[in-house]
This record gives structure tokens, C-alpha cells and sequence, in this order.
């Protein structure tokens, strides 16, 4: 290698600590940066899960996967919708089986997704410049416990309110809206 200069060397002559990084992780907060909390495709590929898959096997892969939001595919991968562990543990999955005359163990993750054409979305250039306050405030006022960030009509990325929640902690407030009229009418109490 005659086209480089030999650095010059050194040898440590006595024990020696290993310098660790120096950075102090911010406290999150509402005025923090909402990029903090996004699950970004681009840096790391979303867990996807088959829209005609058994809500058993579904669970089980929810419950072992470190992730706050689950793409719903095609056998395309073309993506449906979200959902997540809490949506296919909670309360919902036996009014859904009911409106449906089914038994629980009978749905597929396609009955329990959030469709993705009522998502609310923003732009990539949006989420890098807002806070985590906007955004929970726009999940509030959309009614959506998901906030899809795309980027030249593709999903690069989700927001969970609930993540959001529990990393600020604080509380939320969000009413979802009905995605069906059998959700409208589950919602209003029957007088008898």
C-alpha cells in the first residue's frame, strides 16, 4: 500500500475503561418531535399478517411480536388495514362474532382490522415536522387509534395512540368511529 501514510501509533500502558456514549435520552413529551415515536417502515419492516388468518393464530403471533401495529396483507401484500394485540384481545371481538352470528374462535383477522380506507393519513414530510401532541390530537379528532404516514400513496410508517399513551403517560381520549352500520347500531343502547 504505497499510496498511504502510516498513521502514527500508540499502546494504552496501564488498565483501561472503555468510553460509553455521553447521550442523556430526552424526556418525551406532547412538544417532542413526533418522528420519536413513529413505527417508520423505512428503518425497520412492519410485522404483516394475512387478512384470512384464524384470530387464534393471530394472537399468538401479536402476543410474541414486539410491535404496536400489525399491516394487514393480501396474499399480494398489498395492505388492508391495522391492527394490533389489544384489538384482537379486547371486548370488540366478541360483539363482532355476534353481529356476525359466529363463534370468536370463527373470525379472521379481516374481521377485526382497522380498513385501511378509514385510516387517517399524513404525509411523511408532515410527521418529520410536527409533535407528538398533533398527532394524538388529530387521532382524537379522527376517531382513530392509528395515523398512517405515507409517502407517494405508500405506507411508510403507523402511529399508535396507544404506544403514544403509554410512553407520555397520560391518558386518552378517543371515540373510534363506526366503520360499518352494524357498528352504529351496536353502538346505541336497545331500550329492550
Amino acid at each position: 500500500m504505497t499510496d498511504f501514510k502510516t498513521l502514527r501509533t500508540h499502546y494504552v500502558t496501564s488498565a483501561s475503561q472503555f468510553t460509553a456514549p455521553q447521550v442523556v435520552p430526552e424526556a418525551l413529551n406532547t412538544n417532542s418531535n413526533a418522528m420519536t415515536l413513529l413505527q417508520d417502515f423505512t428503518a425497520q419492516a412492519p410485522v404483516r399478517i394475512l387478512a384470512n388468518t384464524p384470530l387464534n393464530a393471530a394472537r399468538k403471533l401479536a402476543s410474541a411480536t414486539p410491535t404496536n401495529a400489525l399491516l394487514v396483507v393480501d396474499e399480494q401484500n398489498n395492505v388492508l388495514g391495522v391492527t394490533s394485540s389489544v384489538e384482537l384481545q379486547s371486548a370488540r371481538v366478541t360483539t363482532q362474532a355476534a353481529q356476525m352470528g359466529i363463534n370468536p374462535s370463527e373470525l379472521l383477522v379481516h374481521d377485526m382490522m382497522r380498513s385501511l380506507h378509514t385510516l387517517p393519513c399524513i404525509s411523511m414530510l408532515a410527521a418529520r415536522n410536527t409533535t407528538l401532541g398533533n398527532v394524538l390530537s388529530t387521532m382524537e379528532h379522527r376517531g382513530s387509534f392509528y395515523l398512517l404516514v405515507t409517502d407517494k400513496e405508500q405506507v411508510t410508517g403507523v402511529f399508535c395512540a396507544r404506544a403514544i399513551a403509554r410512553k407520555l403517560g397520560i391518558a386518552l381520549d378517543i371515540t373510534p368511529v363506526a366503520q360499518s352500520f352494524q357498528e352504529v347500531v351496536a353502538s346505541v343502547e336497545h331500550p329492550h
